[in-house]
C-alpha cells in the first residue's frame, strides 16, 4: 500500500479514537453532573423552648446557637449529637461570635442593650458589656481586642473594646445595618445596609464621624447576609430573591443565583468550594463557587422553618434549627455526591482527555 494511504489511515484511526474517548468521557461525566451533590436529612432533633433562632457559630468545637425564642443560648456537641448546656437569662439573643484563643463567646442581647461575655470552658456568663443602643450582629476584628456591633434601630455601628469591656464609639451609617464581613486587605468592615440596597466598607478602627471607604450599590433589594472570600476578592451577598457574587473592590456583579425569598444567612465551605444559603421557610440552597462565580447546585426544603444554618467542616454536616408545629427542632443535613462540574471545568477536562 502506498505510504501516504497508510499515513492517512492511521490519522483517521487516531481521530476516531480521540472522538470515542471524548464521547465516553462525556457519557461518564453527565450522570455525575446531573444527579450528584444532593442534600439529605439524616437527623431531626428536639430542642427545648419556643422556636426562634438567630446566629450560629462554633466555639471549642461546639455549636453555639442564639435561641431568642426561648431567651437562651443552646450549646450542641456535634460529636455526641446532643445538647450539653444552655445559657439562660438572655432576653433577646441575636449575634454570637467566639474567640477560642481567649476562651470567650460574645452574645448580643438586644433586649438589654448589652453584650454578654461567656467562658467557653464552662458556658457561664462572666461579664456583661453595657451599650447605649440595642446590638444585633457582632464581628470580631482580627488582630485586635475589639469587636463591632450593628444597631439596626439606631442605624449605626458600635466599636466595643473587649480589653476593657466597654463601648468606645458609635458611627451613624444612615441606614439599617445587617450582617458584616472583615476585609484583611483594607483592614475594613463590610456591612450590608438593608434599606439602602448597598454594601458599605468602614475602617475597622471606626473613628467617630467615620465615612465609608467604599460604597457598593446592589442590584437587588434588602441585602442581608455577606461573606468575603479574601483570596479571590469576591463578596457573596444575599438579597431578597438571589445570592450575588460581587467584585469586592469595584462592586461589579460577577454572577447571581436565584434563591427562595427570605434568604439571609450564608456559610462558605472554602475547602469544598460550596456556598450554602438558608431562607426563612427552611430552604437550604447549595451553590458551587467556581473561581469568582456562583453556580446553582441544588436545594432542599427542610422539615423546619428557620433562617439560620451552620456548616461543620470536620463532619461535612449542615445544622438548621427552626420551628415545626410550634416546637423547636434542628435538622441535620448531609451532602451526598460531589458537586457537579461547571461548563468551564467540563471544557478543561475534555482538553485533558486528548
Amino acid at each position: 500500500m502506498h505510504p501516504k494511504l497508510l499515513t492517512d489511515k492511521a490519522s483517521a484511526c487516531g481521530s476516531v479514537m480521540r472522538l470515542f474517548k471524548t464521547a465516553l468521557f462525556i457519557f461518564l461525566l453527565l450522570p455525575a453532573s446531573l444527579f450528584a451533590a444532593k442534600l439529605r436529612e439524616i437527623a431531626l432533633l428536639d430542642i427545648p423552648g419556643r422556636p426562634g433562632f438567630e446566629t450560629l457559630t462554633f466555639a471549642k468545637g461546639m455549636l453555639v446557637m442564639a435561641h431568642n425564642g426561648a431567651g437562651t443560648v443552646d450549646i450542641f456537641d456535634p460529636a455526641k449529637r446532643r445538647f450539653i448546656a444552655q445559657i439562660s437569662g438572655i432576653v433577646s439573643a441575636r449575634g454570637v461570635v467566639a474567640d477560642d484563643t481567649a476562651n470567650r463567646v460574645y452574645i448580643a442581647d438586644a433586649g438589654t442593650n448589652s453584650i454578654d461575655v461567656v467562658d467557653s470552658n464552662n458556658w457561664q456568663v462572666v461579664d456583661r458589656i453595657q451599650l447605649s443602643r440595642a446590638p444585633e450582629n457582632l464581628l470580631l476584628v482580627p488582630g485586635t481586642t475589639n469587636l463591632v456591633a450593628t444597631n439596626p434601630y439606631a442605624r449605626s455601628l458600635t466599636l466595643v473594646s473587649r480589653q476593657i469591656d466597654r463601648e468606645m464609639q458609635t458611627v451613624d451609617i444612615g441606614g439599617h445595618p445587617e450582617l458584616m464581613a472583615f476585609d484583611p486587605i483594607r483592614n475594613a468592615v463590610f456591612v450590608t445596609v438593608e434599606d439602602q440596597n448597598e454594601v458599605l466598607a468602614y475602617a475597622s478602627s471606626l473613628e467617630r464621624d467615620a465615612k465609608p471607604l467604599l460604597t457598593l450599590k446592589i442590584s437587588g433589594s434588602e441585602p442581608t447576609g455577606i461573606i468575603l472570600n479574601p483570596t479571590s476578592r469576591t463578596l457573596f451577598v444575599a438579597v431578597r430573591y438571589a445570592v450575588l457574587a460581587l467584585d469586592a473592590d469595584s462592586g461589579a456583579e460577577l454572577s447571581r443565583v436565584p434563591v427562595s425569598a427570605g434568604t439571609d444567612r450564608l456559610w462558605l465551605d472554602s475547602t469544598g468550594g460550596a456556598l450554602y444559603a438558608a431562607s426563612s421557610d427552611g430552604t437550604v440552597t447549595t451553590m458551587k463557587v467556581n473561581g469568582r462565580n456562583l453556580v446553582y447546585d441544588s436545594e432542599l426544603k427542610t422539615d423546619v422553618k428557620g433562617h439560620s444554618l451552620a456548616f461543620d467542616p470536620e463532619r461535612k454536616l449542615i445544622y438548621v434549627p427552626g420551628g415545626r408545629e410550634g416546637r423547636s427542632k434542628m435538622v441535620i443535613l448531609k451532602q451526598f455526591g460531589a458537586l457537579p462540574m461547571t461548563t468551564d471545568e467540563v471544557k478543561t477536562a475534555m482538553k485533558g482527555s486528548y
